[in-house]
């Protein structure tokens, strides 16, 4: 029986946020012996060419210009991965990532309308360069994913929107600002909130975002924004919101779920070094990786 393929595709690259020092987060986990646990769990691993930027931004419209090129490039690396029949691993980088890693995926799926996310985050990610004060291009990628905001984002791969609104749940948002939500709102985005996760545990919610993005088809990818973690376990991210979702209940979650045979990935943002201790939310971000790989009993 041959071994299940995974594309492991690294994005270093931080000039989308305020705190530009989270580009080390390929570099990190690689070092950290992510494939040599992945080739343990039984699959075959590749790597490829980890995406840097090719210059130091020196206006916004510098930052907006090199990471749509940067997401152009990991959008062509995730559609030749997805139409070569392997999984995806990828490993930001700030989170506008996300804009050129499943506007890329969708590209390449035959039924691209069937392709169903789950985002967990601490933040909603839905400005648009018009509703946002600070400017910051790691605050927009699901506007853009979903069609809204800078036409360049909207464009990578295809005109079209890469995440219909009701394949796509947002889990463990607790920092947001009004026009964000009045957004997600007037689209009929599923959203849920920290509070929520209190109340029915990660588990139950967990499993109602599965259900919730695969009710028009069973091509899922997941979405991880490790500042969804609570502080308390994920130091090691640009900007921390207390109150978070646990490290231990993240990974057990994720190892009970089932995905589906169509899963499609993970995608690992905002791991930041320079605010980690002893590796402990790098090591964290490998767990949540091969927990979302395993397959229930």
């Amino acid at each position: 029986m041959s071994k299940e393929q995974i594309q492991v595709i690294g994005y270093a690259s931080c000039v989308g946020a305020q705190d530009q020092r989270c580009d080390s987060g390929p570099v990190t986990l690689k070092d950290l012996d992510l494939t040599t646990r992945l080739e343990t769990a039984n699959y075959q691993v590749s790597w490829s060419p980890i995406i840097t930027p090719d210059r130091k931004p020196e206006s916004a419209s510098d930052t907006l210009s090199i990471i749509t090129d940067n997401c152009k490039v990991l959008a062509r690396q995730t559609h030749e991965a997805i139409s070569s029949n392997k999984k995806i691993i990828v490993i930001g980088g700030d989170h506008s990532c996300a804009i050129g890693t499943w506007s890329g995926v969708y590209s390449a799926l035959p039924n691209p309308s069937q392709l169903g996310l789950i985002w967990i985050d601490a933040h909603m990610d839905s400005h648009t360069i018009k509703s946002s004060s600070s400017g910051a291009i790691h605050g927009m990628p699901v506007a853009a994913l979903l069609g809204h905001g800078d036409s360049g984002l909207c464009q990578i791969e295809s005109a079209n929107n890469k995440i219909l609104p009701q394949n796509l749940c947002l889990v463990g948002v607790r920092s947001f600002e009004p026009a964000e939500e009045s957004l997600l709102q007037k689209l009929g985005v599923k959203v849920f909130y920290m509070e929520q996760i209190k109340k029915l545990g990660l588990d139950k919610v967990m499993l109602l975002a599965r259900e919730h993005v695969s009710k028009n088809g069973n091509h899922v990818g997941v979405s991880l924004d490790l500042d969804a973690i609570d502080p308390e376990d994920a130091p090691g991210v640009g900007s921390p919101e207390n109150q978070g979702i646990s490290g231990k209940s993240l990974i057990e979650t994720l190892e009970n779920i089932d995905f589906g045979e169509n899963f499609i990935g993970i995608e690992i943002t905002e791991l930041n070094s320079h605010r980690d201790y002893a590796d402990k939310t790098a090591r964290l971000a490998i767990e949540a990786i091969l927990a979302s790989f395993s397959r229930p009993e």
